[in-house]
């Protein structure tokens, strides 16, 4: 699996608008990282948010993300990208815009790889604009049209009809694996989540038999549980 290089999240507000990441870029550059907040400082809101950009609309919690997030008045705009090489440089960004239509929420799916310096990477990405009265982030529309564009201009930018496809394409084509984040949403659905997941393994046996296995399955052969097993058998 790749690593994350950036997360950018742009007009995520939350807690009846009290609260919000107007557009923020936090950076690891593919190292390990850690995000201090204080007590009450959203950090179950900061990780469901991220979780869009791989699990688009997902529930963390029993909140689903539409409660997560206000999403009325603009959508939010979430990004990841990922280090696919180190020598040289490739990237890859996953995005998802989310907002709310009249039959509930909705969201434009956006991958792009590219190289170091590319001008359309994730910091190029406009979701801010200008208005008249200074900075805003940008409508559903103008990322439908700017994803349409990337497009038609580069082999390497691809939209999804459905979410089922963009999952499907991170998995196939990066190897960010659906099952391992639904993992990471499973540890963050409740207090103590790390304990009550391992719990489940209280020997050596039920780890490999509950979590490394199942993990490594899916990653290798897509679910094919008697062809991972084939594997070992000569």
């Amino acid at each position: 699996m790749p690593a994350i290089s950036k997360i950018r999240l742009t007009n995520v507000v939350y807690e009846e608008g009290r609260k919000r990441y107007n557009d923020e870029m936090f950076r690891f550059d593919g190292h390990n990282g850690a995000i201090l907040l204080e007590n009450g400082g959203g950090k179950t809101v900061l990780i469901q948010t991220v979780l869009q950009a791989i699990l688009p609309h997902v529930d963390l919690a029993d909140r689903k993300i539409k409660q997560t997030l206000q999403l009325e008045n603009a959508p939010a705009h979430i990004a990841i990208e990922w280090l696919l090489n180190d020598k040289p440089r490739r990237y890859v960004v996953t995005a998802v815009s989310l907002f709310m239509t009249n039959n509930g929420l909705d969201s434009l799916r956006y991958v792009y790889e590219y190289n170091a310096n590319d001008p359309h990477g994730i910091e190029g990405i406009p979701f801010v604009r200008e208005g008249k009265g200074g900075k805003r982030p940008a409508e559903r529309g103008e990322m439908q049209d700017y994803y349409h564009d990337m497009k038609a201009k580069s082999m390497f930018a691809r939209t999804f009809a459905t979410i089922k496809e963009y999952k499907a394409f991170l998995e196939e084509q990066y190897h960010i694996i659906e099952s391992e984040w639904e993992s990471v949403v499973k540890i963050n659905s409740t207090e103590g989540g790390v304990e009550a997941f391992f719990d489940e393994c209280k020997s050596t046996n039920q780890l490999f038999d509950r979590l490394l296995i199942p993990i490594v399955e899916s990653a290798i052969v897509g679910h094919d549980a008697k062809l991972f097993a084939d594997m070992f058998e000569t």
